[in-house]
């Protein structure tokens, strides 16, 4: 695994999470049901979206696995900087709900992806 290989993979991850935050901060106005359906679709969407163009014109030849790891490693150093330095509102979105099953669902597609792709 190259330096080169771990950006191109880390700016897909930076690309999906970007989308996915652009949808977060403009769905405020759906009910509490209907943001989280669509959530969970548009990351869905987003990293598969996103990590099949990888697979398509760049497979690095990384087994399925390290590019999951790679890919959320980058995702969660995101999270990280934004709620740790950037961010200065509440965190009660942190929760299983809106946070950990979304994480589960962003990592079990990328995985899936780059498998069958």
């Amino acid at each position: 695994m190259t330096f080169g290989t771990v950006i191109l993979i880390g700016m897909h991850a930076l690309v999906a999470w970007i989308l996915i935050e652009v949808f977060v901060n403009l769905a405020h106005h759906l009910s509490r049901w209907s943001y989280i359906l669509w959530h969970y679709i548009v990351v869905i969407v987003t990293f598969a979206g996103l990590f099949g163009l990888y697979v398509r014109f760049f497979d690095t030849g990384l087994s399925p696995f390290m590019v999951t790891v790679v890919a959320m490693g980058f995702v969660l150093v995101f999270e990280f900087i934004v709620f740790r330095f950037l961010y200065s509102g509440e965190r009660w979105f942190l929760n299983w709900v809106d946070w950990i099953f979304p994480i589960f669902l962003a990592t079990s597609t990328i995985y899936a992806v780059v498998s069958f792709w």
